[in-house]
């Protein structure tokens, strides 16, 4: 978390040493007169510049665009990140009134005068001692949610940084519930009557089949191709194994005896 205060009091101690860093230069006129006394705390002036709206997650940023007497303060505030959706709440009091807007920018400055006459000069007059240092504190005052916005409050050298933050973008749309039951079917109409079929078309004729053509002259045949030259006796394959005996066949019967020789 970035502390505003702690940016503020870098800046003022910066511009308190630049100041020590300055040479003191009276110039008087006339003779040299008594040392005065110590003066008074010189002012310091605080106002708020631009206030915008940065990213996101990203770091607040306060930048001194004035100078080191008159301090002008810009400041670059993170918009919130966006929280999930939340149930909508009842409706709230009337808000407090708003905090005072931004003071406006100066006005030009009037035309400067005619420069007098330069009168001699008188004798350096002995330096009077050094006025106490202010240096000035800046509090976080009030805090609100809407669009960005800062002010300062608070007199020199106790001033107020109040802030107006924008709220984060509304969260996406939470999911749709359940889907209740379906309620019963209600009873079914009554049927209306069947209108009267319509006529039937006419056939229509069925037309002419067309005649065959004619056919077509058979081609004459083609020479007979060369024969061809025979190819060579491919070898014997090996012989088969002798297969079994058969079995005997039956015994005739016997022929008849022939005559006897001479």
């Amino acid at each position: 978390m970035i502390r505003i205060n702690d940016i503020y009091q870098n800046a003022m101690c910066k511009i308190e040493q630049d100041q020590k860093c300055k040479p003191t230069c009276v110039t008087c006129v006339g003779a040299t007169g008594p040392t005065g006394p110590t003066g008074p705390a010189g002012p310091t002036t605080v106002a708020v510049g631009l206030t915008t709206t940065s990213t996101p997650g990203s770091q607040a940023v306060v930048t001194n665009v004035g100078d080191d007497t008159n301090a002008i303060f810009d400041f670059a505030i993170p918009a919130g990140a966006t929280g999930p959706t939340g149930p909508t709440g009842p409706t709230g009091p009337q808000g407090l009134q708003g905090i005072a807007g931004v003071t406006g920018a100066t006005g030009a400055s009037g035309a400067t005068g005619a420069t007098g006459p330069t009168g001699p000069s008188g004798a350096t007059g002995a330096t009077g001692p050094t006025g106490p240092s202010v240096t000035p504190t800046l509090t976080i005052g009030t805090v609100t949610t809407g669009p960005a916005a800062a002010s300062i409050t608070g007199t020199s050298p106790n001033f107020f940084l109040n802030l107006t933050i924008p709220a984060g973008a509304t969260g996406p749309t939470g999911a749709s519930g359940a889907t209740g039951a379906t309620g019963p079917t209600g009873p079914s109409g009554a049927t209306g009557a069947t209108g009267p079929t319509g006529p039937s078309g006419a056939t229509g004729a069925t037309g002419p089949t067309g005649a065959s053509g004619a056919t077509g002259a058979t081609g004459p045949t083609g020479p007979s191709g060369a024969t061809g030259a025979t190819g060579p006796t491919g070898p014997s394959g090996a012989t088969g194994a002798t297969g079994p005996t058969g079995p005997s066949g039956a015994t005739g019967p016997t022929g008849p005896t022939g005559p006897t020789g001479p």
